[in-house]
Parts: C-alpha cells; sequence; structure tokens
C-alpha cells in the first residue's frame, strides 16, 4: 500500500476504497490493496459496483408465525409455503389454503408453476398441485408411481426426475398437459405432442444419477447430475427433440434447488462452489460451465461441509440486486449459513458476502418480489433504501492493513471516513496481535446524502486516532434506519 501525501496540505493519508467484498483465497495478513480492497468479513451488506459497501434492504413480516421450509409464488399477490409442524410440513397458501396430507419432516420440496399452477414434489411422495384455491394429488398415475423429486417447466411441458424406479431418468409431459405423462396415454399414441421420456444412464459411463433439473435459454432442458450436465433441446413436437452436443459442463449440481435462471445464464451450487451454466462469448456456439466463486473457494467448502445433505441447499436469484442468495443449512442445529453473490456490472466481476438477519432459510422471486423464509413465516425483502421493517446491523472487517512496511511501526494521527447513513457507526481498530488499540463511534445523517454529489473524503467523518502500530484491521458495526453505504476510509500518518 502506497502512502499519498497532499501537497497541498503535507497530509499523509493511506486511502482503502473500490471494495471487492468476501476473499478467502489469500491470507488475512497478505490482503492489503487499497485500489481494489477484499475484505475479511462483510455481513448484512454487499459491495456494488462502484466498490461501495451497502446495506441489504430492510425485511418486512408477510405472514405465518411457523418455521418455513419452502416457498412459490403462485402470483404477484400469492405464496405457498411448506411450513414446519410437530406432525411434518404443512402446505398452506397465503389465502390461508391448506393441504390435508401432511408431508414428512424430512422431505425436501421442489417446486413449478405450469399452466397457472403449482406443482410440488419431494422424493419417494405423489406430486401435489395447488390451483389457487385448493391442493390435490395428481391425477396422472404415471407421476403418482414414478414419486418424483424434482420437477421444473421446459417449452409447454412439465419435466420430472429423481423418479423412485430410475435415478437417470426424466419425465417429460404431454405439451400443455400438467397430468399427461408416458404410461397416461394410450400405447399406441402417435401425437408429436405426446408425452416422452429421457434417460442419461448410457450417456454417463458412470454410476452417476440426476441431482437436478432446470430450463435453459426457453427452450432447453438442463439434466444435471453430481459430476456433469447435459441439455437437450426440446419443442412442443417430440421428434424434434434433440441433445446439444456442443454442451460440456466441468461441475455437475449438488442440489436442485439452488438452480437459477440469471438471464442467459443458468446459476447451481455444485461440491465445489458456485458456477453458471452458460455459452461462451467468442463463438456463442459452445456452453460451459464456469467456476465463479474461487476466490472464496474455503469460505464456501466450510459452509457445504457443515450441511448433512446436500439437496437441503436452496438459492434464490433477485435479478433487481443481481444478487444470488444460497442458504446452507447447518447440520442438528437448525440455523443457517446465508452466503449472497453479487453479479456486478462491467469488469468488476462477482462479489460475496453473508447475511444472518431473520436467520433467513431460503427464499422466492417474482416480479420484483423477494421473499425470506424464516422460522417465524416469511418476509418481504425491500429496496436497500427502504425505511420500515427489520433493518439488518452490518458487520465489517478488514484484513491487516500494512500501510508501508510489514516491519515497520507507524505513527496514527487521524481515521477520516466517507460514509453515507442514519444511523450509528462504531469502528473499532485491532492490530495484527488482535489487540484492541482504538475504537469510536460516529453518528451518521442522511441530511449529508443526497445520493448524487461526490465529497472529498478528507472532507467527510474525521477522528483523532493517535497510535502505534505496525499493521491495523478495522472493524465496522451500523445500527441505523434506511440506506447505508461506506465508500471508503483513510489513515492520516504523522
Amino acid at each position: 500500500m502506497t502512502t499519498k501525501v497532499n501537497s497541498r496540505t503535507s497530509r499523509r493519508l493511506t486511502p482503502y476504497q473500490n471494495f471487492t467484498g468476501l476473499d478467502s483465497s489469500r491470507d488475512l495478513f497478505n490482503q492489503d490493496d487499497g485500489e481494489r480492497q477484499a475484505l475479511h468479513v462483510l455481513e448484512n451488506a454487499f459491495t456494488d459496483f462502484r466498490g461501495q459497501i451497502v446495506r441489504f434492504g430492510p425485511a418486512r413480516y408477510r405472514f405465518g408465525d411457523l418455521p418455513v421450509r419452502h416457498s412459490v409464488h403462485f402470483d404477484t399477490d400469492t405464496l405457498v409455503v411448506a411450513s414446519e409442524r410437530n406432525d411434518g410440513l404443512q402446505l398452506e397458501s397465503e389465502q390461508g389454503y391448506q393441504n390435508d396430507f401432511i408431508f414428512p419432516r424430512s422431505a425436501i420440496l421442489s417446486s413449478t408453476v405450469f399452466n397457472r399452477n403449482i406443482m410440488l414434489t419431494a422424493r419417494g411422495l405423489a406430486p401435489t398441485i395447488f390451483d389457487g384455491s385448493k391442493f390435490r394429488f395428481t391425477a396422472s398415475t404415471a407421476a403418482t408411481l414414478a414419486l418424483p423429486a424434482f420437477c421444473t417447466t421446459v417449452q409447454q411441458r412439465l419435466c420430472i426426475a429423481g423418479l423412485s424406479a430410475s435415478d437417470t431418468q426424466v419425465m417429460i409431459s404431454a405439451a400443455n398437459s400438467i397430468e399427461t405423462f408416458f404410461g397416461d396415454e394410450a400405447v399406441d399414441a402417435s401425437s408429436p405432442l405426446r408425452a416422452g421420456n429421457l434417460d442419461i444412464a448410457n450417456l454417463l459411463g458412470t454410476a452417476d444419477k440426476v441431482t437436478g433439473i432446470s430450463s435453459f435459454e426457453t427452450d432447453k432442458l438442463c439434466i444435471f447430475t453430481n459430476d456433469t450436465a447435459f441439455v437437450y433441446k426440446l419443442d412442443p413436437d417430440i421428434t424434434l427433440w434433440e441433445l446439444q452436443t456442443e454442451a460440456s459442463a466441468n461441475y455437475g449440481a449438488a442440489s436442485h434447488n439452488t438452480i437459477q435462471q440469471a438471464g442467459s445464464d443458468l446459476l447451481y451450487c455444485s461440491r465445489s462452489g458456485i458456477h453458471a451454466l452458460r455459452r461462451l462469448t467468442d463463438n456463442g456456439l459452445q456452453i460451459t460451465s464456469v467456476n465463479l466463486s474461487e476466490k472464496i473457494d474455503q469460505i464456501y467448502r466450510d459452509f457445504f461441509d457443515k450441511v448433512t445433505d446436500p439437496q437441503q441447499i436452496s438459492a434464490v436469484w433477485h435479478p433487481d440486486e443481481g444478487q444470488y442468495h444460497v442458504f446452507f443449512p447447518i447440520a442438528d442445529s437448525g440455523k443457517y449459513n446465508h452466503l449472497v453473490m453479487t453479479l456486478n456490472s462491467g469488469d468488476v466481476g462477482p462479489t460475496f458476502s453473508t447475511g444472518d438477519y431473520l436467520g433467513a432459510s431460503g427464499g422466492t422471486f417474482l416480479g420484483g418480489d423477494l421473499v425470506f423464509n424464516t422460522k417465524r413465516g416469511v418476509y418481504t425483502v425491500e429496496r436497500t433504501e427502504g425505511e420500515e421493517g427489520v433493518m439488518p446491523n452490518v458487520q465489517v472487517e478488514t484484513p491487516v492493513l500494512w500501510m508501508g512496511g510489514l516491519d515497520s511501526v507507524k505513527q496514527s494521527k487521524n481515521l477520516i471516513i466517507q460514509a453515507f447513513g442514519n444511523g450509528e457507526l462504531t469502528v473499532t481498530a485491532v492490530d495484527d496481535q488482535s489487540r484492541d488499540k482504538w475504537q469510536a463511534t460516529f453518528m451518521l445523517t442522511d441530511e449529508d446524502d443526497d445520493g448524487r454529489r461526490t465529497v472529498p473524503l478528507q472532507r467527510q467523518y474525521e477522528r483523532p486516532m493517535s497510535i502505534r502500530f505496525r499493521g491495523l484491521r478495522f472493524k465496522f458495526e451500523y445500527k441505523g434506519t434506511g440506506l447505508f453505504r461506506i465508500i471508503g476510509f483513510a489513515v492520516e500518518l504523522t
């Protein structure tokens, strides 16, 4: 890190800005890079495309008072949730309609919307359909016997997999039918709109199995296994189905419920990280998988290893903020690790953070409505500038910052922070031996922030900080309302 000397005032300022989120690819003592500064802790906030630290939006209570294990939008005004009761999982709509059948507590639900109905599946159980006013089991004999674990919708067809009799097969409904699968039709059915099956057993060459399915690029079905993925182009006309040989995935999916469409990408979680299935920009023909989370590989593996069954991991994509939220249940604790990947525009690349407010365990999104599952119902997450609801408390911690040579002792004079908000920001300085050296509280006011003007760093909040050190970590803790962001800070050396 280079100390910058202001020739006009002769102040020796060492600035830190353009934050890049969490990074576990380097040691805590080897991440000092003030121009693109990584962070050691970033909780309940994220870094945007400008490199600012921005707090997550507040959450507003929606409905329910029991732990929610799964949620899905029926439409923009109606949610369907699976709540934990003593005797199992109860399906319920936001309007109060309930399913008579109680799912086992161990059930892992999957859902999709087809023909304005929701289909819900769980391994070893008959599929359930919700039409807006009632829940019922599917009328399809074939789907009932198959007892599928996963479901998705592609090209006017409903697809189910994770079948009781075959873990390499995907059953695909007749066009525009939620309850007609192969076996429900006449044996001699010849319509091009008839139901069909896809079996990848002979494409694998191993004893792998289907771990998830999803639509991709509107007309394609992606079939994931533990170690790879296959892409089929589907059509209402069954004679036009074909395997896309240009697709090559080096990573499989660990959990069906982490697979989310994010623009032209298909995001999902594997054993080793967060990946995107995408077309290569060079030729636009080849489809491949890309690892997006290499710089937090240790954090990801730590979260993953604490999960009993990888299929319990779930995710939700929030397109308005460009964020992929992943929820990892911690074995035998009832708690979850919440990892957030923010896809920023330009060449910034993905940045990462964590969250713990609400104890969120999953979520769903539709039409600008982001919903988190919690232990006491579901909550709608507002925009970052929201003024009402549960306000998350922010915790940020830098790695050790050396502000010069690693072995030299420095003397600081002041700490200067450029931050906007309406609340209390507490800053603690901890030296490279983990000893608290200094602490101060800044009372921020949103009157200083019109959201447009830029203010030089040295004209922001400044406090005396006269301490001697070799390296310092800074901890920021914020409580307040409305929009909060940290643009940067600087240490003035003598």
